[in-house]
């Protein structure tokens, strides 16, 4: 079994004129949405499976994992502030204008463009400031849920999207920061021949799917 490793860099969240905003220590990253109340990140990376592909092989995943150091840590702020974080790997990329669109509707689900199929892995988990808990402190994980297929795939690329959004519960008494720390996204997967037209045909697949993903 191959292990493939990303890492993704941590991402800070702060008041900055009256708004929330996000700032990372590396790596690609927009902002979606900023105003007073929340801001909405997403980090954008990708696995290069093009060495595989080219010797005509297909990978088939056998376990993922999200690795990270420790909770989101908080700073000020007020109880009920919190951080929501989407983690989604897919083999087709997600153009710019649907971000959100799959962050709203859940990639890989009804109304959204992401094939079940090419949905590799998603998970999401939301922290949460308790009642019980000091000016300093770190969020503990409210809920955490996870989905995708996993379906084996000639694509080149899996691609790696991490959605964060920070809540300001209440603007009268506003965090000072939240800071988010980086991960590591790892699989597992083995590489392998497949006959000659099962192969073609999951080729065939991901070409028409990475061309016309609101189609399908």
């Amino acid at each position: 079994m191959k292990l493939l490793v990303k890492g993704l860099g941590q991402v800070l969240f702060s008041i900055v004129g009256g708004a929330v905003s996000g700032s990372t220590n590396g790596g690609n990253m927009s902002t979606l949405i900023a105003n007073p109340k929340y801001a909405l990140v997403v980090q954008e990376s990708y696995f290069d499976l093009a060495g595989m592909t080219q010797r005509e092989k297909t990978l088939f995943f056998k376990t993922v994992s999200i690795q990270e150091p420790y909770n989101p840590s908080i700073e000020g702020g007020h109880t009920g502030d919190d951080i929501r974080e989407a983690i989604v790997l897919t083999t087709s990329p997600i153009p710019a204008d649907k971000l959100l669109v799959e962050y709203a509707l859940g990639a890989g689900l009804m109304g959204s463009i992401t094939d079940w199929s090419q949905l590799v892995y998603y998970r999401f988990r939301n922290c949460v400031r308790t009642t019980d808990q000091g000016t300093t402190a770190i969020l503990p994980t409210l809920s955490q849920s996870n989905m995708g297929s996993a379906y084996p795939t000639a694509s080149d690329r899996v691609y790696i999207y991490r959605y964060i959004q920070a809540n300001n519960a209440d603007q009268t008494a506003q965090f000072t920061s939240i800071l988010v720390p980086g991960c590591q996204v790892v699989l597992g997967a083995d590489v392998k021949e497949e006959p000659e037209f099962q192969y073609l045909y999951r080729l065939m697949r991901s070409y028409e799917l990475q061309q016309s993903p609101d189609e399908d």
